[in-house]
């Protein structure tokens, strides 16, 4: 269990938060599961992020694995809004353990090690759905950039919103502006299925190719109820939520299997892509189970990708 305590940061108020195992931010915030985190330029021994989550702009610090520092936040958002999102519930080296005792491999078990710092984030089942249709044969830096544009065209700017003085990115000088701001799109909130079925058009600027399609099918399905994203995180079932998502025009069970586990908590889901068809061919002679991992299946696979990204050569 965590602890909490107020700090200071920066000179202002914050809330430090300890006792995460080895949570490791940059691993969380970079291991392809969220496209909205934005690296916050320092000079000192701390790693920052910014996010936005809702209609909450987040800033997050780390120093050291296992404590995260929250700048100028209430404990009412810290509550409602970072505990769930960032999962500082979830016991990271019990995830580890649950896994590793389910696997003779002894590669899934240095990748466990490698990884266990990884925490799944609980993010907002419409958004996440969006960015993994957006996903779809793309690189990660272009799904941010269309991300980011979409979201300046349709969201609330909240950098404006909540009065800043300054660039929480230090991208600009003085304080932030309209024009300034629309060019970056990075402190914007996500748009609403609704928003998106009343103006379209408002994609095409972000050019997101055949995708184009695809999102106004998810928009219309829905807004219509006909894919219900409540009572599918509801149903807390990993083969009602693929069969759920898949009624979407271009959702197979890939983005479907992605949207699973960091959209609808389902951690078994078990996404493969060319990354994870080529660690099993590589390292698990073409065979693996995912359900033999247990409930923290996905946990796995984040390893695995995680390992064969950054430490496998």
């Amino acid at each position: 269990m965590f602890e909490k305590f107020e700090t200071v940061f920066d000179g202002k108020n914050a809330i430090k938060v300890t006792g995460l195992g080895r949570y490791s931010l940059t691993d969380t915030m970079e291991c392809g599961q969220c496209f909205r985190y934005e690296r916050v330029p320092r000079d000192d021994e701390y790693v920052e992020y910014m996010t936005v989550v809702g209609d909450h702009l987040i800033r997050v610090a780390q120093e050291s694995r296992g404590e995260l520092i929250f700048p100028e936040m209430s404990d009412e958002v810290f509550d409602s809004v970072a505990v769930p999102y960032f999962s500082l519930e979830r016991d990271l080296g019990s995830v580890k353990k649950s896994v590793t005792e389910r696997t003779d491999s002894e590669w899934l078990k240095a990748a466990a090690e490698f990884g266990e710092g990884i925490a799944i984030l609980t993010q907002d089942t419409w958004e996440t759905l969006l960015s993994f249709i957006i996903s779809q044969n793309n690189n990660i830096p272009r799904i941010r950039k269309i991300v980011r544009e979409i979201s300046s065209e349709y969201g609330t700017n909240l950098s404006l919103e909540n009065d800043y003085n300054s660039c929480p990115l230090k991208r600009i000088n003085g304080a932030p502006s309209d024009a300034d701001c629309k060019s970056c799109g990075r402190c914007y909130t996500f748009p609403k299925a609704e928003d998106i079925l009343v103006y379209p058009d408002g994609l095409l600027p972000s050019k997101p190719g055949f995708r184009y399609g695809y999102i106004l099918d998810a928009a219309e399905k829905v807004t219509s109820g006909e894919v219900d994203l409540v009572k599918i995180k509801a149903e807390s079932s990993y083969e009602y939520t693929l069969t759920e998502l898949k009624k979407i025009k271009g959702v197979g069970d890939k983005v479907a299997s992605c949207c699973a586990l960091f959209g609808f908590a389902n951690l078994e889901a078990f996404p493969i892509d060319v990354w994870m068809k080529r660690a099993i061919d590589t390292y698990f002679d073409g065979k693996l189970d995912p359900t033999s991992l247990g409930p923290y299946a996905g946990i796995a696979q984040q390893y695995i990708f995680h390992y064969i990204r950054n430490k496998v050569s």
